[in-house]
């Protein structure tokens, strides 16, 4: 079974720090504004 959630899905809740040494919890930021969420693989790595 996958992970994955389909295209479109709403993302579960979550919080994650950023480059601003921040914390940001995503539904503190949809409070604020529209989120667009892109994941990508790391730099040099396969895939």
């Amino acid at each position: 079974m996958s992970d994955l959630l389909p295209t479109g899905s709403r993302a579960p809740e979550f919080a994650a720090t950023a480059s601003d040494g921040k914390s940001y919890a995503l539904a503190d930021v949809l409070k604020r504004s529209h989120v667009a969420l892109i994941f990508y693989p790391g730099n040099n790595t396969p895939g």
